[in-house]
């Protein structure tokens, strides 16, 4: 087991009341699996990730990874926010080495190591580039090269793909799983899109409006390597329609 949240709540002070935002919330998380989480717009996803993360300490309940205690403490998981947050100031090669620098590693073989990655991540040229000359899916190629050097194997995405338009975004989708077939790791992911839950899953966790529970979650029984076949499949068309029902049940 890679991954165990128990019993997981948080709240937060506001005016003279306590707002609760996640509840109870208790989750298991196999070694290389790759588990999406889908639910509301501000049920308290981003939330679960800066607790796991260690950004924010839970309200009760503990994050344990690889049988340790973690809860609180940073530095053992790779999260990829929303936005790419690269640093305007800095190259394409100098946002990869990053996390690798906040981590104390030699700058000299963190840049050796990345500029050999570059063409992994389609990014072969563009190692002097700035953020600005870059398009939307290059800046969130060279975010998730920033998250490979970090050089952990737990991975927390939150939504990397939400900003980008629908034909990047199944590239993106396609460019990860094949980055996931190099750099075999354990992801957590955060999206709003069902089929992109079930295209790249292999457990989809549904999450209830705030404050956060989880409702209920499906293996999904896809083969792998995934394929853009699959998405007309029986299969995937089920495991579509079960998780929409899912989320609109208390409509």
């Amino acid at each position: 087991m890679k991954l165990k949240l128990e019993s997981l709540e948080q709240s937060y002070p506001v005016a003279q009341i306590r707002r609760q935002v996640i509840d109870q919330i208790t989750l298991t998380v196999e070694e290389g699996t790759f588990i999406s989480i889908i639910g509301p717009s501000g049920c308290g996803k981003s939330t679960l990730f800066n607790i796991i993360s260690g950004l924010e300490r839970p309200t009760a309940g503990r994050v344990i990874k690889d049988g340790r205690e973690i809860t609180g403490e940073t530095g053992y998981v790779s999260y990829m926010l929303q936005k790419d947050c690269l640093f305007p100031w800095r190259t394409v090669l100098e946002n990869a080495v990053l996390s690798a620098e906040v981590a104390g590693e030699n700058k000299r073989k963190a840049l050796e190591r990345a500029e050999e990655l570059l063409s992994v991540f389609g990014l072969k040229g563009y190692a002097n580039e700035y953020p600005a000359r870059l398009s939307g899916g290059m800046r969130q190629r060279a975010a998730l090269l920033r998250t490979v050097m970090a050089n952990q194997d737990l991975w927390l995405l939150d939504e990397p793909m939400g900003s980008l338009d629908a034909l990047t975004r199944e590239r993106m989708q396609d460019w990860l799983l094949g980055i996931l077939e190099q750099f075999p790791k354990t992801v957590l992911f955060i999206t709003h899109s069902i089929d992109e839950a079930v295209y790249l899953s292999d457990r989809v966790v549904v999450f209830s409006p705030r404050p956060a529970r989880i409702k209920d979650e499906l293996t999904i029984h896809l083969p792998r390597p995934r394929k853009r076949e699959l998405m007309t499949s029986e299969s995937f068309l089920q495991a579509k329609r079960w998780l929409w029902e899912k989320l609109h049940e208390e409509e």
